[in-house]
Parts: structure tokens; sequence; C-alpha cells
């Protein structure tokens, strides 16, 4: 992650960072908890003079920006410990600006960009606010965020952080649409107990020399044993698109598109990655399926010492330092024939909202936001995933883990950093994906097979596509 130059007297737009779901929650509450005190700017990005209503930071009197949030239980508290540092870190500066946190009620994330849109269509904007990555391209296409790029080259310095984040879906045809404000992916817990109890050697946690298909294959079969409520499982893994992308990668395939933006899911190379999962579930009976899962989940499983390997994110790091009963390793993903692996990454972004009144200021109180004090208050709280500055991130991770994981685990861990792809959002792919998810049990449970759970994402794809490009 990187800084950025300094702020140029502009405008940007709102912050929103949108997660993986969706978001509740009535339309008056959210639209009555939106500041609207904000100054206007110029098309050509240059600041107006305030509108009778609004104040300004010369005044004399504090600008306030409005912080949209959803407002999950488990996660207001590390939202709310960011925004009250970068207040005093705008205090210190002797900015006449404050920030104030207007936390929308919901369940997910397409309720929240529902709501938030709303209250732009009638005026009453959020100035900044995080949202989901997933959404970045349609908040793009629709113009609801403010291009950040002048803003970044003048007052920015991304050296600070993980470049490799900057490379999400915020980024479109070399522009900045918002900036990176948490980093989760991939990585591959496993049960060291009971790889010494089969007397079986520990995955590769090198990034550049992964354990191959094959490898975890055979490894996720020793693992497994027993019948009914005790039985273990040797290897779990969700075989959706953002990790059958990856894993079609280092079999040197396409990331779910071509080049040309064509959905491939049911080249060879997909299928050769279903097949994989196919045998696991269906031949050696390593991997739980869903009827597996439904009254204990997978995660769980690893957690009460059922599961021999997860491939899950690293939103799970905290929880990790809480299992005693095991030693806990941490491995690459796993790659194809061996070699490099890659891990998706999911970037959530701070974004200026078209609309704000007040630009310039806005810019200023998302600088504020991703100064390094505030990511650590954050990270404190153990929200928004992996820190994008440098100097939080592997403390976060070390301090995450504790004593649980040992240092070649916690190393693995952090490389995962440098082998993130971004997972290849356009203005379909989230409701495409939810809809490929929605059938997947079909295969999962053996009704039909995985070549032909193969075509089926790649038919979904494609008529997706061709009603995009209808539009």
């Amino acid at each position: 992650m990187k800084k950025m130059r300094k702020a140029v007297s502009i405008l940007l737009a709102g912050c929103l960072v949108l997660g993986l779901s969706a978001c509740g929650g009535t339309k008056n509450a959210a639209q009555d908890a939106v500041s609207q005190t904000a100054a206007g700017q110029k098309e050509d990005g240059g600041a107006t003079e305030p509108a009778a209503d609004s104040k300004t930071a010369d005044t004399g009197e504090k600008v306030e920006i409005s912080f949209s949030m959803a407002a999950y239980s488990n996660e207001v508290d590390g939202w709310t410990a960011m925004i009250d540092e970068a207040n005093r870190q705008l205090e210190a500066e002797g900015k006449n600006i404050a920030i104030k946190i207007n936390k929308v009620p919901c369940t997910g994330w397409p309720e929240y960009y529902q709501k938030v849109i709303t209250q732009m269509a009638g005026g009453s904007a959020p100035d900044i606010g995080r949202i989901a990555e997933s959404y970045m391209p349609m908040l793009i296409n629709k113009g609801q965020v403010v291009d950040l790029t002048d803003y970044m080259a003048d007052d920015f310095d991304m050296s600070q952080y993980y470049e490799k984040t900057f490379e999400n879906s915020a980024f479109a045809d070399g522009r900045y649409y918002g900036l990176p404000s948490g980093l989760n992916y991939y990585l591959v817990y496993y049960n060291k107990d009971m790889f010494d109890a089969a007397g079986l050697e520990y995955p590769s946690a090198d990034w550049n020399k992964a354990s191959s298909f094959e490898e975890y294959k055979n490894m996720a079969k020793a693992l497994t044993g027993g019948e009914g409520a005790t039985k273990t499982y040797g290897f779990s893994a969700g075989p959706y698109m953002a990790a059958v992308g990856m894993f079609n990668k280092s079999l040197g395939g396409n990331n779910v598109f071509d080049d040309n933006g064509a959905p491939t899911m049911n080249d060879s190379v997909s299928k050769e990655v279903y097949a994989w999962f196919d045998e696991m579930l269906r031949v050696d009976y390593s991997m739980p399926r869903p009827t597996d899962t439904k009254v204990m989940g997978a995660f769980d499983m690893f957690k009460a010492g059922r599961l021999g390997m997860i491939l899950d994110g690293t939103w799970w790091l905290g929880a990790i330092k809480d299992i005693k009963d095991f030693n806990v390793g941490i491995a690459a993903i796993p790659s194809g024939t061996g070699g490099e692996a890659f891990t998706s990454q999911f970037v959530d972004s701070f974004v200026i909202f078209k609309g704000s009144k007040h630009e310039a200021e806005a810019w200023e109180a998302v600088k504020a936001i991703m100064s390094t004090p505030a990511f650590q208050a954050l990270a404190k709280t153990g929200v928004g995933g992996v820190p994008v500055a440098k100097d939080v991130a592997n403390s976060v991770i070390d301090e995450s883990l504790g004593s649980a994981v040992d240092e070649n685990g916690k190393k693995c861990a952090e490389e995962g950093m440098n082998h993130t792809i971004k997972v290849p959002y356009n203005s379909y792919y989230q409701e495409a994906d939810q809809k490929v998810n929605n059938v997947m049990d079909e295969w999962l449970l053996g009704k039909i097979s995985s070549d032909q759970f193969a075509e089926n994402v790649q038919q979904i794809l494609v008529d997706y596509a061709a009603k995009d490009a209808s539009q």
C-alpha cells in the first residue's frame, strides 16, 4: 500500500466500503444521519463559492464531513476508532474539518448501496464512505464517485502502502476512484498435529514453490478418516469464481475472463480445476460437501480438529490465535503443477461520493483516515482486514496470530501480500457470481458433473455479458 502525494485544494468523492453482504435499514434513518455541510466545486476541478447553507474551512467554522459506513455490529467499534483518530490528526494539523460518522443500519452491502444512492438522488449524499470492491465498477460507470487521481498526484505518497492493493476495482482506465481501506486474501491454514500423526510433510509455505494440486489432493486423502459426526476431512476450499480464477492463473490460464473481457470458465484449464475439486468431493470424499457443513461450518470444523487443511481468508487471522487444542500452520495456496501460487485479494475502498459539497475538505478527511495512526487504531480492534500501510501490516499479522503460529507461518502470511491478484470485477460480475453460487450445490451434491457445471457457469456469464452489452 502506498501513500500518495499531497492534496490539491479541490474536491473528492465520498468514501464507501462495501463488503461481501447486503445492507438493510430504513431510508429515512439513513438520510437523517447524513450531514449536508460541504463546499461546492467547479467542473474543471476548481472550488466554487460556498453554497449559502454551507460552511467552509475559510469561515473559521468547522466543516463537517459525513462518513457513511455499514453498521455491522462487529465492525462499528473498529471504524469508529479509525475515524476518531483521523479527527485527532486533522485537529493536530490545524485543519478546520471534523468527520461525522453516519451509521447506516443494514444486513449486507446490496441494501446498503441502495440506501446510499437513494440519499444521493435526494441531494443528501454522504461526503465520503466505505464500499465493497465488487460495487466499484458500477459506482464508477454511473459516475457516483469522485476521480481521485489528480488529488493523489499532488498530495499522496503511495510508497507508504502496499502498491498492489491499489490495483483493485477502484482503479479503472488508469484512474483512481477509491483508496484501499484494508486487504484480505486467501491462505491455507492447517492442523500440524494431524500432519504429524499421519507422518506427512507440511504443505509448502514458499509462494514461489507452492505444493501442487496433486500434492494437496494426496495430503487431503491421507488426512481423511472415520465416519459420521466424528469423521475428519483432509481439505476444505470453496470453488467460487474468485478461487477458480487464481487456480487457473497458476496453470497458465485466464482469471475468469480473457484479455478481451470474454468469459472462459468452460475452457480446458477451468475444467481441470473443477475436476480437481470433484475428485476430492466425490471420489476421495476428502472434502466436506454442503450436507456435511450444514450443522458445523468448515472453519468451526477446523477449530474442532476435524479438518486437516482449510483454504480461507485473512479475516480468520484473529480467530487462529484462540485455537489451543492443536498447533496451526500457514501455507501457500495450491499451485497447479507447483511453482508460483497466486491468491485473490479483496480490497474495499474509501471513496468520495459525487455530490459532496466539500470535496476539498473531503479529500483532507480521506487522507487523515489513511494515516498510519488511523490504521493503527483500526488494527487494534481486529477489524478491516490486513492494513494497507506497510508499517502497520506486518505487526498486525504478528499480533493477530500471537504464539499460535510459528515465525515460518507468519512469514508465509505476510509474503502472501506479494502474490495477490485482483478479482476481475466488472459491471455484472457480482450479480453473476451470486447466481453461480446459488446453483453450485447441484454440482457439489453430485447431481451434475464438474464439466457440466463449468458449462453452466460459462452460460451464466455469457448471458450477463450479453445483457450488459445491450444496455
